[in-house]
């Protein structure tokens, strides 16, 4: 752990102000971990612990968020507006991941969402790496929250090497822009998606390699 921190340590360093470093632990860590590394990435100048224990240990993400001298993010303990509510009952967080298919759809992440604001809780705009789609209805229901304090991480599409919609997303000053559509904005291009089929010949071709 030591090394680790020294590793994230340098990391900030070498950016300066340039950037912020998050420290996204999923869970590795023990609470007592935690108390050790907090204020040694706050010195070194990290601006938040992203779930560093385990997701059912809501009493200690309680403690570590009363005591942490750095912001705590829960994300693998919100699956719905049942996790955000305890959560936020218990002061269990500093700030809540959002994201539209670890809460149940769009309608749940709304709702964590609005039990976030309604705590005074954060929020920051997660993604579990969906395509073109499941970007932009993320985006679209992001941007009905207000302010997201810590903002989104919808970078999927950009690493994706085969386009399905007839006008790709548009990703323009570091920010996705919403398109202006009906519904989520966005069409299918038919016949790409028909050419990635699993049981076509290319689709199957495509999900081996």
């Amino acid at each position: 752990m030591a090394d680790d921190v020294a590793h994230v340590a340098a990391i900030k360093k070498a950016l300066g102000e340039r950037g912020e470093v998050r420290v996204d632990v999923n869970q590795a860590w023990s609470e007592t971990d935690t108390l050790w590394a907090a204020p040694r990435l706050a010195d070194a100048g990290v601006n938040l612990i992203e779930q560093p224990i385990d997701a059912n240990n809501r009493a200690g993400l309680k403690r570590l968020t009363e005591r942490s001298h750095v912001p705590i993010m829960a994300d693998e303990a919100l699956h719905g507006p049942a996790d955000a509510f305890a959560l936020a009952t218990l002061r269990a967080a500093d700030v809540f991941a959002v994201k539209i298919a670890q809460s149940g759809g769009l309608t749940g992440a709304a709702h964590v969402a609005a039990i976030a604001r309604a705590a005074d809780i954060a929020l920051y705009g997660g993604t579990m790496l969906e395509g073109a789609i499941g970007t932009i209805a993320s985006a679209q229901v992001f941007s009905t929250f207000g302010e997201m304090e810590w903002g989104t991480e919808l970078f999927r599409p950009l690493l994706l090497t085969e386009e399905i919609l007839t006008e790709p997303l548009i990703y323009r000053d570091f920010a996705l822009q919403l398109p202006q559509g009906a519904g989520l904005g966005i069409a299918l291009d038919w016949a790409c998606v028909e050419r990635l089929r699993r049981d076509s010949k290319r689709g199957a071709s495509v999900a081996m390699s």
